[in-house]
Protein backbone atom coordinates (compact mmCIF):
# COMPACT_ATOMS: atom_id res chain seq x y z
CA UNK A 1 0.00 0.00 0.00
CA UNK A 2 1.37 3.31 -0.66
CA UNK A 3 1.60 6.01 2.03
CA UNK A 4 -0.08 9.12 1.98
CA UNK A 5 1.44 12.32 1.80
CA UNK A 6 1.99 14.15 5.27
CA UNK A 7 0.72 17.96 5.63
CA UNK A 8 3.96 19.79 7.02
CA UNK A 9 3.23 23.20 7.09
CA UNK A 10 0.38 25.59 6.79
CA UNK A 11 0.40 29.65 6.37
CA UNK A 12 -0.73 32.33 4.05
CA UNK A 13 0.98 34.92 1.51
CA UNK A 14 2.47 37.76 3.70
CA UNK A 15 3.03 40.89 1.32
CA UNK A 16 6.68 41.09 2.27
CA UNK A 17 6.72 37.78 -0.28
CA UNK A 18 5.09 39.30 -3.39
CA UNK A 19 7.54 40.62 -6.21
CA UNK A 20 7.84 42.50 -8.86
CA UNK A 21 5.29 40.70 -10.89
CA UNK A 22 2.43 40.58 -8.52
CA UNK A 23 2.61 37.08 -6.81
CA UNK A 24 4.45 34.75 -4.30
CA UNK A 25 8.14 34.97 -5.10
CA UNK A 26 10.12 31.91 -5.93
CA UNK A 27 12.33 32.19 -2.96
CA UNK A 28 8.96 32.07 -0.41
CA UNK A 29 8.34 28.77 -2.10
CA UNK A 30 11.50 27.46 -1.86
CA UNK A 31 11.58 28.02 2.13
CA UNK A 32 8.23 26.66 2.82
CA UNK A 33 9.56 23.44 1.26
CA UNK A 34 12.57 23.36 3.53
CA UNK A 35 11.18 24.23 6.57
CA UNK A 36 8.83 21.32 5.70
CA UNK A 37 11.65 18.90 4.69
CA UNK A 38 13.26 19.72 7.81
CA UNK A 39 9.62 18.70 10.00
CA UNK A 40 9.34 15.42 7.59
CA UNK A 41 13.19 14.12 8.72
CA UNK A 42 12.62 15.16 12.57
CA UNK A 43 9.60 12.50 12.33
CA UNK A 44 12.17 9.79 11.60
CA UNK A 45 13.98 10.56 14.69
CA UNK A 46 17.26 12.18 13.40
CA UNK A 47 18.26 14.51 16.04
CA UNK A 48 18.82 17.75 14.01
CA UNK A 49 18.99 19.68 17.30
CA UNK A 50 21.89 17.25 18.56
CA UNK A 51 22.89 17.51 15.45
CA UNK A 52 23.68 21.48 15.83
CA UNK A 53 25.39 20.75 18.83
CA UNK A 54 27.52 18.69 17.21
CA UNK A 55 28.06 21.29 14.54
CA UNK A 56 26.17 19.26 11.74
CA UNK A 57 23.28 20.65 9.45
CA UNK A 58 20.88 19.20 7.62
CA UNK A 59 22.11 20.89 3.46
CA UNK A 60 20.21 20.70 0.76
CA UNK A 61 22.58 19.77 -2.39
CA UNK A 62 19.81 19.32 -4.96
CA UNK A 63 16.64 21.16 -5.59
CA UNK A 64 14.31 20.58 -8.29
CA UNK A 65 10.90 23.46 -8.42
CA UNK A 66 7.87 23.18 -10.39
CA UNK A 67 5.48 26.19 -10.63
CA UNK A 68 1.99 25.10 -11.76
CA UNK A 69 0.26 27.98 -10.36
CA UNK A 70 0.43 31.78 -9.53
CA UNK A 71 -0.25 32.55 -5.77
CA UNK A 72 -1.63 35.92 -4.49
CA UNK A 73 -1.36 37.94 -1.37
CA UNK A 74 -3.25 36.02 1.19
CA UNK A 75 -3.61 32.99 -0.60
CA UNK A 76 -3.49 29.82 1.95
CA UNK A 77 -1.10 27.31 1.35
CA UNK A 78 -0.31 24.58 3.03
CA UNK A 79 2.99 21.64 2.31
CA UNK A 80 2.84 18.18 1.96
CA UNK A 81 5.15 15.37 1.52
CA UNK A 82 6.98 12.68 2.23
CA UNK A 83 10.32 10.74 1.42
CA UNK A 84 10.69 8.80 -2.18
CA UNK A 85 14.45 7.78 -1.64
CA UNK A 86 16.92 7.42 1.27
CA UNK A 87 20.46 6.12 1.27
CA UNK A 88 23.61 6.06 3.37
CA UNK A 89 24.38 10.16 3.25
CA UNK A 90 20.87 11.43 0.95
CA UNK A 91 17.49 11.55 1.82
CA UNK A 92 15.04 12.38 -1.47
CA UNK A 93 11.89 14.05 -0.83
CA UNK A 94 8.71 15.19 -2.32
CA UNK A 95 6.78 17.86 -1.20
CA UNK A 96 3.90 19.78 -2.86
CA UNK A 97 2.38 23.50 -2.37
CA UNK A 98 -1.48 23.63 -2.54
CA UNK A 99 -3.84 26.27 -2.16
CA UNK A 100 -5.97 25.08 0.85
CA UNK A 101 -9.00 27.24 -0.50
CA UNK A 102 -9.43 26.14 -4.18
CA UNK A 103 -7.39 23.14 -4.04
CA UNK A 104 -4.81 24.41 -6.59
CA UNK A 105 -1.88 22.89 -6.88
CA UNK A 106 0.95 25.50 -6.81
CA UNK A 107 4.21 24.00 -7.10
CA UNK A 108 5.74 20.87 -6.52
CA UNK A 109 9.61 19.91 -5.55
CA UNK A 110 12.10 17.09 -5.33
CA UNK A 111 14.65 17.72 -3.06
CA UNK A 112 18.24 15.96 -1.96
CA UNK A 113 19.59 16.49 1.33
CA UNK A 114 22.66 15.61 3.20
CA UNK A 115 23.93 15.70 6.80
CA UNK A 116 27.63 17.49 6.87
CA UNK A 117 30.07 18.99 9.22
CA UNK A 118 29.38 22.56 9.44
CA UNK A 119 33.36 23.20 9.15
CA UNK A 120 34.39 21.34 6.04
CA UNK A 121 30.76 20.30 4.57
CA UNK A 122 31.59 16.95 4.78
CA UNK A 123 28.33 14.26 4.21
CA UNK A 124 27.97 12.45 7.32
CA UNK A 125 25.84 8.96 6.99
CA UNK A 126 22.81 9.31 8.67
CA UNK A 127 21.98 6.14 10.89
CA UNK A 128 20.35 3.05 10.35
CA UNK A 129 17.54 3.62 11.81
CA UNK A 130 16.94 6.98 10.04
CA UNK A 131 17.38 5.37 6.59
CA UNK A 132 14.86 2.81 7.67
CA UNK A 133 12.22 5.03 8.87
CA UNK A 134 11.99 6.71 5.70
CA UNK A 135 12.04 3.64 3.97
CA UNK A 136 9.25 2.67 5.36
CA UNK A 137 7.44 6.16 5.19
CA UNK A 138 8.12 6.21 1.30
CA UNK A 139 5.72 7.72 -0.81
CA UNK A 140 4.95 7.55 -4.69
CA UNK A 141 5.31 10.80 -6.72
CA UNK A 142 1.86 11.54 -7.96
CA UNK A 143 1.79 12.11 -12.17
CA UNK A 144 0.76 15.52 -11.32
CA UNK A 145 3.79 15.85 -9.56
CA UNK A 146 6.59 14.59 -12.24
CA UNK A 147 8.91 16.97 -14.03
CA UNK A 148 7.47 18.13 -17.57
CA UNK A 149 10.94 19.22 -18.85
CA UNK A 150 13.80 18.67 -17.15
CA UNK A 151 15.09 14.78 -16.21
CA UNK A 152 16.10 14.53 -12.32
CA UNK A 153 18.34 11.49 -13.44
CA UNK A 154 20.52 12.79 -16.50
CA UNK A 155 23.72 14.17 -15.51
CA UNK A 156 24.43 17.12 -15.13
CA UNK A 157 26.62 18.73 -17.96
CA UNK A 158 30.26 19.78 -15.51
CA UNK A 159 32.10 22.37 -17.78
CA UNK A 160 35.23 23.47 -16.40
CA UNK A 161 36.14 27.15 -16.20
CA UNK A 162 38.48 26.93 -18.87
CA UNK A 163 35.68 25.52 -21.05
CA UNK A 164 32.88 27.97 -20.68
CA UNK A 165 34.95 30.96 -21.17
CA UNK A 166 36.43 29.72 -24.40
CA UNK A 167 32.63 29.63 -25.18
CA UNK A 168 32.20 33.31 -23.74
CA UNK A 169 29.52 32.20 -22.05
CA UNK A 170 29.86 34.58 -18.85
CA UNK A 171 26.75 36.10 -18.55
CA UNK A 172 27.55 38.39 -14.68
CA UNK A 173 30.78 40.47 -13.79
CA UNK A 174 32.78 38.62 -10.75
CA UNK A 175 31.87 39.54 -7.34
CA UNK A 176 33.06 38.83 -3.97
CA UNK A 177 31.30 36.78 -1.05
CA UNK A 178 29.82 39.42 1.18
CA UNK A 179 29.76 38.47 5.05
CA UNK A 180 25.89 38.91 4.67
CA UNK A 181 25.89 35.55 2.78
CA UNK A 182 28.27 33.87 5.49
CA UNK A 183 27.37 31.55 8.27
CA UNK A 184 29.63 32.05 11.27
CA UNK A 185 32.31 30.09 10.19
CA UNK A 186 32.75 31.66 6.47
CA UNK A 187 31.14 29.60 4.30
CA UNK A 188 28.23 30.69 2.03
CA UNK A 189 25.03 30.00 3.66
CA UNK A 190 24.02 26.50 1.93
CA UNK A 191 20.31 27.58 1.06
CA UNK A 192 21.67 30.58 -0.80
CA UNK A 193 23.33 28.22 -3.48
CA UNK A 194 20.23 28.38 -5.71
CA UNK A 195 20.17 32.19 -6.05
CA UNK A 196 23.62 32.33 -7.41
CA UNK A 197 23.09 32.35 -10.85
CA UNK A 198 21.53 36.08 -10.58
CA UNK A 199 23.14 37.77 -7.28
CA UNK A 200 25.64 39.85 -9.60
CA UNK A 201 25.72 42.50 -12.24
CA UNK A 202 25.21 41.04 -15.50
CA UNK A 203 28.27 41.51 -18.45
CA UNK A 204 26.78 44.86 -19.41
CA UNK A 205 27.10 46.24 -15.79
CA UNK A 206 23.32 45.95 -15.20
CA UNK A 207 20.80 44.35 -12.25
CA UNK A 208 18.93 41.24 -13.81
CA UNK A 209 15.60 42.81 -15.21
CA UNK A 210 12.30 40.35 -14.79
CA UNK A 211 10.19 43.32 -16.12
CA UNK A 212 9.65 44.81 -19.52
CA UNK A 213 8.08 47.03 -21.58
CA UNK A 214 7.14 45.34 -25.00
CA UNK A 215 7.14 47.48 -28.36
CA UNK A 216 3.76 47.66 -28.31
CA UNK A 217 3.37 48.99 -24.88
CA UNK A 218 2.63 45.38 -22.76
CA UNK A 219 4.46 44.91 -19.35
CA UNK A 220 6.68 41.54 -20.15
CA UNK A 221 7.61 39.48 -16.89
CA UNK A 222 10.10 36.56 -16.66
CA UNK A 223 8.39 33.54 -14.99
CA UNK A 224 10.29 30.09 -14.27
CA UNK A 225 8.37 26.98 -14.99
CA UNK A 226 10.54 24.31 -13.86
CA UNK A 227 14.36 25.13 -12.22
CA UNK A 228 17.17 22.02 -10.87
CA UNK A 229 19.71 23.89 -9.21
CA UNK A 230 22.77 21.42 -7.73
CA UNK A 231 25.26 22.07 -4.96
CA UNK A 232 29.22 20.96 -5.46
CA UNK A 233 31.27 23.02 -3.38
CA UNK A 234 30.59 26.13 -0.92
CA UNK A 235 32.10 29.06 -1.33
CA UNK A 236 34.13 30.77 1.64
CA UNK A 237 33.87 34.56 2.81
CA UNK A 238 35.71 36.74 -0.12
CA UNK A 239 35.91 34.16 -2.84
CA UNK A 240 35.43 35.67 -6.34
CA UNK A 241 32.62 34.05 -8.60
CA UNK A 242 31.39 34.22 -11.44
CA UNK A 243 28.41 32.83 -13.50
CA UNK A 244 28.15 31.72 -16.99
CA UNK A 245 25.16 30.62 -19.08
CA UNK A 246 23.62 29.20 -22.28
CA UNK A 247 20.33 29.14 -23.71
CA UNK A 248 20.23 25.41 -24.56
CA UNK A 249 16.39 25.41 -26.05
CA UNK A 250 13.86 27.79 -27.47
CA UNK A 251 10.75 27.17 -28.58
CA UNK A 252 7.70 29.27 -29.42
CA UNK A 253 6.56 30.85 -25.94
CA UNK A 254 9.45 28.61 -23.90
CA UNK A 255 13.15 28.71 -23.43
CA UNK A 256 15.78 26.89 -21.53
CA UNK A 257 18.81 28.38 -19.67
CA UNK A 258 21.73 26.18 -17.85
CA UNK A 259 23.85 28.24 -15.75
CA UNK A 260 27.32 27.59 -14.05
CA UNK A 261 29.00 29.35 -11.13
CA UNK A 262 32.34 28.69 -10.36
CA UNK A 263 35.01 29.57 -7.55
CA UNK A 264 37.12 31.96 -9.19
CA UNK A 265 40.11 32.05 -6.54
CA UNK A 266 39.79 27.96 -6.71
CA UNK A 267 38.40 27.60 -10.46
CA UNK A 268 35.83 24.86 -9.19
CA UNK A 269 32.79 24.58 -10.17
CA UNK A 270 30.26 25.76 -7.13
CA UNK A 271 27.10 24.56 -8.50
CA UNK A 272 25.31 23.81 -11.55
CA UNK A 273 21.28 24.93 -12.47
CA UNK A 274 18.68 24.85 -15.02
CA UNK A 275 15.35 26.79 -15.68
CA UNK A 276 12.66 26.07 -17.95
CA UNK A 277 11.26 29.56 -18.06
CA UNK A 278 8.40 32.13 -20.53
CA UNK A 279 7.87 35.36 -20.62
CA UNK A 280 4.02 36.04 -19.13
CA UNK A 281 1.79 39.21 -20.35
CA UNK A 282 1.36 40.56 -16.70
CA UNK A 283 -1.95 42.79 -17.50
CA UNK A 284 -3.45 39.75 -19.09
CA UNK A 285 -1.74 37.36 -16.70
CA UNK A 286 -1.20 34.75 -19.29
CA UNK A 287 2.07 33.46 -21.58
CA UNK A 288 2.63 34.49 -24.69
CA UNK A 289 5.14 34.00 -27.57
CA UNK A 290 8.98 34.85 -27.46
CA UNK A 291 9.52 38.78 -28.44
CA UNK A 292 11.63 38.90 -31.56
CA UNK A 293 14.42 41.03 -29.23
CA UNK A 294 14.18 38.62 -26.63
CA UNK A 295 14.56 35.56 -29.07
CA UNK A 296 17.27 37.86 -30.45
CA UNK A 297 19.08 38.24 -27.48
CA UNK A 298 18.52 33.90 -26.28
CA UNK A 299 20.21 33.62 -29.61
CA UNK A 300 23.69 35.18 -28.83
CA UNK A 301 24.49 32.41 -26.40
CA UNK A 302 22.69 29.83 -27.67
CA UNK A 303 24.34 26.08 -27.62
CA UNK A 304 21.87 23.23 -27.59
CA UNK A 305 24.72 20.84 -27.68
CA UNK A 306 25.43 21.80 -23.66
CA UNK A 307 21.73 20.11 -22.97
Amino acid sequence: MTNALRVLLSNRVQEDEIDELGHLSVPFYESRALESSRRLVELTGCPLDAGAEARLELTLVDAYLRNLREQFLDSPLLVRGGFIGASDCRLRIYQELVNSNSGDLAATFVHEFELQHQHNREPVPYDDSVIRQALADRVEVPEHGRPRSLDLDAPTQQLSLAEVKKLNLASTRPRAITPEECTANGLLKPEMFSHLPYSGLSVEDQTMEWVFETTDGRTLGIADLESRNVLYRLPSLGNQIQTYSATVKIGPKVFQRVHWIFNLDSNDLISWASTVALPLDLDARRSMDLPADMRSKLLQDYHPELL
